[in-house]
């Protein structure tokens, strides 16, 4: 996760430093900060979107989805004391209550690819950029 976090920010210093040589203008550091946190919010959403919630659900939604999958597919659905329903709505939850939504894993992921991503992007930034007033590129 690390890893891919860091060659993320390091696509994105790279374009910016080729769009600077190409004669796009480099972006003012007082524009760093906001850059940034827009930069890593997005590098943070994609890297934890396993965990949070609207991101792709996370191994409950995994598990609901395959059981009402496999119900609307076979058009019934029985759970393990032999029971039997066409509510395959009911059956997957109830089905998936045991499986981990790995929610308790959303905040640790975002405030770590943050945290990792953040200081990284404004140092470069802060490196690359040029002060206003400045006319050269």
């Amino acid at each position: 996760m690390a890893a891919r976090g860091a060659s993320l920010l390091a696509a994105a210093l790279f374009s910016m430093l080729v769009m600077s040589s190409l004669g796009h203008p480099r972006p003012l550091c007082t524009d760093c900060d906001t850059l940034c946190r827009t930069n890593c919010t997005a590098e943070v959403k994609t890297s934890c979107s396993s965990y949070c919630p609207g991101g792709g659900g996370g191994p409950r939604e995994g598990c609901r989805r395959q059981i009402l999958q496999q119900c609307t597919t076979n058009g019934i659905c029985c759970n393990t004391n032999g029971t039997c329903t066409c509510d395959c709505n009911t059956v997957a939850e109830s089905g998936c209550m045991g499986v981990s939504d790995g929610t308790q894993h959303c905040d640790p992921c975002m405030r770590g690819i943050f945290e990792e991503c953040f200081p990284t992007c404004n140092k470069d930034c802060n490196n690359n950029c040029k002060k206003k007033g400045c006319h050269h590129a």
